[in-house]
């Protein structure tokens, strides 16, 4: 009994030592698609969503970006899909940033990111202190042009997942012509180390009650 709960005190230290070293973001690109035309939207149950489906600019929004819809040769382009409004940072300028004020503190950001180019770029603060930086070459698909405003893989809803870094502000910025966005998502998730740890525990204590009873 002894040597099995020395094991599952290792495991549970090596479980915590990954939990802890763990600094990466995690990025993946699961989304739901709603029916009103506004473009691929979040699965994650119980984020806050800004949708700019009526047009006005969000409150905590400012900056060089302006809700616009449809596209406009050498300005802007909707995101493929997108009939509906959504948010365009640089507006036909060589470049632009527009921030973001969160109404709390979270770890979790999602966004329908279109047109993905190499010179968007997203920046996640906790105050004063830069917690990520993400360029759209982090997250365009394998093979897919950069700009392209109708390919899969160059218009994706991205979802990232901060873990134990929280953010309250976000800079939205290009340096080459737009950056467009749609149905932006705000979400304190669960890390999944700590859930991997959990079930860990739960799987050691699980193994001893069936140890107990036989």
């Amino acid at each position: 009994m002894r040597n099995k709960m020395r094991i599952l005190g290792f495991s549970l230290a090596l479980a915590l030592a990954a939990t802890t070293a763990q600094a990466a973001p995690i990025i993946t690109f699961d989304s739901a698609v709603p029916a009103d035309g506004s473009g691929l939207t979040t699965a994650i149950s119980g984020a806050k969503v800004i949708d700019f489906n009526d047009g006005a600019m969000p409150d905590g929004y400012s900056g060089d970006g302006g809700v616009v819809s449809g596209s406009l040769s050498g300005r802007y382009a909707a995101p493929a899909g997108n009939t509906t409004s959504y948010l365009s940072v640089a507006l036909g300028q060589r470049s632009g940033a527009h921030e973001i004020l969160a109404s709390g503190n979270f770890n979790y950001f999602g966004l329908y990111w279109g047109s993905i180019d190499n010179y968007n770029m997203l920046q996640f603060f906790n105050g004063v202190n830069l917690v990520l930086q993400l360029t759209g070459a982090d997250v365009i698909a394998a093979g897919t042009a950069f700009g392209n405003q109708v390919a899969a893989g160059s218009n994706r809803y991205v979802n990232i997942f901060l873990g134990s870094d929280y953010y309250n502000r976000i800079v939205i910025s290009t340096t080459n012509f737009a950056f467009e966005s749609d149905n932006h998502a705000f979400a304190r998730v669960p890390e999944p180390g700590t859930l991997a740890l959990l079930g860990l525990g739960l799987i050691g204590a699980g193994a001893m009650r069936r140890r107990r009873a036989g």
